[in-house]
């Protein structure tokens, strides 16, 4: 009897069916009883490098479905809800490729319109990103449990706004943490501000009933050789650039508010005027109660109307700092250089938060184009996502009671050697996971 009343149970099932061995491009599929949600479908970003570059293109939907890109529309059945964490494009992936009628939760529905409208006008594959007419959005509200039994919270990270996915299943409670880093730029009180609530570490830490099961962890920075420099060691390095030169030309990432608002902080402290060039960033900062100063927008490159003091750019001052996104800042440097003499003065951070592979973006290609125009550049990473060295401090937080999966990693092998090292996790799950 007891045997047939276990087999009538449904037990919670997790599927990660992309993302265990790669960076970028997660998918998973947690099956609970009467119900089937989706964390993240990313885009395969390592895939693509393969089969597109310059003039070759992908022709669809179709043909990036059967490549592996994007997720195969069978992942796809009975789902009755899909949760992005953020909305850096591994995570986000194309919201066209849903083959059926649901709803997607998104961090931050006015940031992906004005991003989806970007796309749609695009000459690229980017066009194919924005979602069907039979996909309704809806928004993450932070530490809320939601009518599928979900609970949003902030994390830090280099898009805005990010969060890690707490589900509370019939079975297992579920803990998914997106991409996320432990030390962020800003302080807890300018994170809760930001976000109205405390961050993943913090919020477990101080509600303790909430025990996890099952935690699935990315694992992105495990095996990098990269140094681990922590925001705080970031911004002291960032302000002995910002005070021995001027102009700074500071790239980022479009979503990186925790960045830009570093580097508005630094402005302010070293009184210098802060210029935004691209219309994703001032539409951003306009989200944070509290600037450390009031930017200008230059004309041309910010078109919306904003509250912001436009200027011409060649009226810029040389004792400033411009915020330039990654798309941008190529025709900015060509502009700069016909229409204002700054460029001879100036010297560029590019910011790498993120891997090369993760969103395509293409560091080196800038960097040439700054030794092109006699343009000093500093490389700075900050990463985005935890360091190896941070991941016991995590797991004492968590204290996962059933299992740890990673996921958004090349080297799931090493990382369960290291919990095996720590205890973490027993050798006969190792020796599971390793036959998986």
């Amino acid at each position: 009897m007891a045997q047939k009343l276990r087999e009538g149970i449904k037990l919670t099932e997790i599927k990660i069916l992309a993302g265990s061995r790669s960076i970028g491009g997660n998918f998973v599929r947690i099956e609970d009883k009467d119900k089937t949600l989706i964390f993240d479908q990313g885009i395969r970003f390592d895939i693509m490098g393969r089969y597109y570059a310059g003039f070759v293109t992908p022709r669809g939907v179709a043909e990036l479905r059967d490549l592996g890109i994007l997720p195969k529309p069978e992942w796809y059945e009975n789902a009755l809800s899909i949760y992005i964490s953020h909305m850096h494009l591994d995570h986000l992936g194309a919201l066209s490729n849903i083959p059926a009628e649901t709803e997607a939760y998104l961090p931050n529905i006015s940031i992906y319109e004005d991003m989806e409208e970007r796309w749609a006008a695009s000459p690229t594959w980017l066009a194919l990103v924005p979602r069907k007419y039979y996909v309704e959005l809806k928004e993450l509200k932070s530490i809320e449990t939601d009518k599928n039994d979900v609970m949003a919270i902030p994390v830090s990270h280099s898009a805005y706004p990010a969060y890690a996915l707490l589900f509370f299943g019939k079975n297992e409670t579920i803990l998914y943490t997106g991409d996320f880093r432990v030390d962020g730029f800003l302080s807890s009180d300018e994170f809760h501000e930001l976000y109205k609530g405390e961050s993943l570490l913090d919020f477990l830490g101080q509600n303790r009933d909430i025990k996890v099961d099952t935690l699935i962890l990315e694992g992105t920075n495990i095996g990098s050789n990269r140094l681990p420099i922590a925001p705080t060691e970031a911004t002291n390095i960032l302000k002995r650039l910002i005070s021995s030169h001027k102009p700074i030309i500071a790239t980022m990432h479009g979503l990186d508010l925790e960045y830009t608002y570093i580097l508005m902080k630094l402005a302010a402290e070293l009184d210098l005027n802060c210029y935004i060039t691209s219309t994703q960033t001032a539409k951003l900062t306009e989200k944070i109660l509290k600037l450390p100063l009031k930017p200008k927008v230059i004309e041309g490159y910010v078109d919306y109307l904003t509250i912001m003091e436009k200027t011409a750019l060649e009226d810029a001052e040389k004792e400033s700092l411009f915020l330039v996104s990654y798309r941008e800042i190529i025709d900015f440097m060509k502009d700069l250089s016909t229409t204002n003499n700054l460029v001879k003065d100036a010297v560029a951070i590019i910011s790498e938060p993120e891997p090369q592979i993760e969103e395509a973006s293409d560091y080196d290609v800038i960097a040439n184009w700054f030794l092109k125009m006699a343009v000093e550049s500093y490389r700075i990473r900050a990463s985005g996502h935890y360091y190896p060295y941070q991941l016991k401090t995590i797991l004492n937080t968590i204290k996962p009671k059933k299992s740890i999966k990673v996921i958004h990693t090349e080297r799931p092998e090493l990382f369960y050697n290291i919990l095996e090292r720590s205890r973490y996790i027993s050798p006969k799950q190792i020796k599971k996971k390793k036959n998986n």
